[in-house]
């Protein structure tokens, strides 16, 4: 899972826990998503004639939790969109190709309600001092970039139905994978089939995120999977692989399905951490399909 989501996921999980009042250890600069940042700060952002203007609210993560706990906050939920017809060199190219950049892969939000509407923010991820011997060199801003938008009530995701999706996706991704003798990632497939049903063991770098005090077992259990067979990004990775005629075929079809379903699963297993689950794009329904709006219906 890019470092990018799995900090998005840490910040809803643990800002939902701080705004219910239950105990837990917060996100400090110890936490496996902060490993490599200098620092995670959260700043208002305001358009202005000459281009957008920040104004600092908060200068870490438990400051911003306690900011939006002053503000009635009520829950915060993980928001997922597409890339608006992302292209490179005027051809259209999909997220799933593009994840391996920094802000590419689609669009990954947190939304912030309260008693009148939602607050969206967004993170920007810049390198700082790349000699740095601890290796914190990312600096990322949260900015908020939209406020007091309408929010719409929707049932919870179905996280079992997410669960067999994603599992069957696997499965038939894991054969075709063991098929091509790529044995390296048939067996990240296998570990994330694992994932699924394990009672325990939480896979993947950020074992911290497996908390049962803040989400269910099934969405441990799902972001579990999802570290294991996130097998996306650059040179070498799934993304990097080639075929011919209907093998390739079966690659793109069987690639694009699980980038969708692993995002479904990520987004869903984040929000079951929420005392009420609103709507967000990428959520799925129970007992419908994942509905992904185009941005500009939010922020129009």
């Amino acid at each position: 899972m890019q470092g990018t989501i799995s900090q998005i996921v840490a910040l809803v999980v643990e800002g939902n826990a701080a705004l219910r009042g239950t105990p837990s250890n917060g996100l400090s600069d110890q936490h496996s998503t902060m490993t490599f940042c200098e620092f995670v700060r959260f700043v208002d952002l305001a358009k202005t004639a000459t281009g957008w203007s920040e104004r600092p609210i908060a200068d870490s993560p438990n400051a911003w939790f306690q900011y939006l706990l002053e503000r009635n906050i009520t829950a915060l939920h993980m928001a997922y969109g597409p890339s608006e017809d992302p292209n490179v060199d005027g051809k259209t190219v999909t997220d799933r190709m593009l994840v391996g950049f920094v802000g590419g892969g689609g669009r990954w939000l947190i939304q912030a309600d309260k008693p009148n509407g939602s607050d969206y923010w967004e993170s920007r991820w810049s390198v700082g001092d790349q000699k740095r011997q601890d290796q914190r060199i990312w600096h990322v801003t949260y900015g908020r970039i939209a406020r007091n938008r309408p929010v719409s009530l929707r049932d919870e995701p179905d996280l079992a139905a997410l669960r067999d999706e994603l599992a069957a996706v696997l499965k038939d991704i894991g054969e075709f994978a063991s098929e091509q003798r790529l044995d390296g990632f048939a067996k990240c497939f296998e570990r994330a089939l694992e994932d699924l049903f394990a009672e325990s063991d939480f896979n993947g770098f950020h074992k911290d995120l497996a908390n049962p005090e803040l989400i269910p077992l099934i969405a441990i259990q799902l972001l579990s999977a999802a570290q294991s067979a996130w097998v996306f990004g650059g040179m070498g990775s799934w993304n990097d692989l080639g075929f011919e005629g209907e093998v390739q075929d079966r690659y793109e079809q069987l690639s694009e399905a699980l980038y969708s379903i692993i995002n479904q699963a990520i987004v869903g297993a984040t929000n079951s951490s929420a005392p009420q689950l609103r709507s967000s794009v990428g959520v799925r329904a129970a007992g419908g399909a994942a509905k992904q709006r185009p941005w500009w219906k939010i922020f129009g």
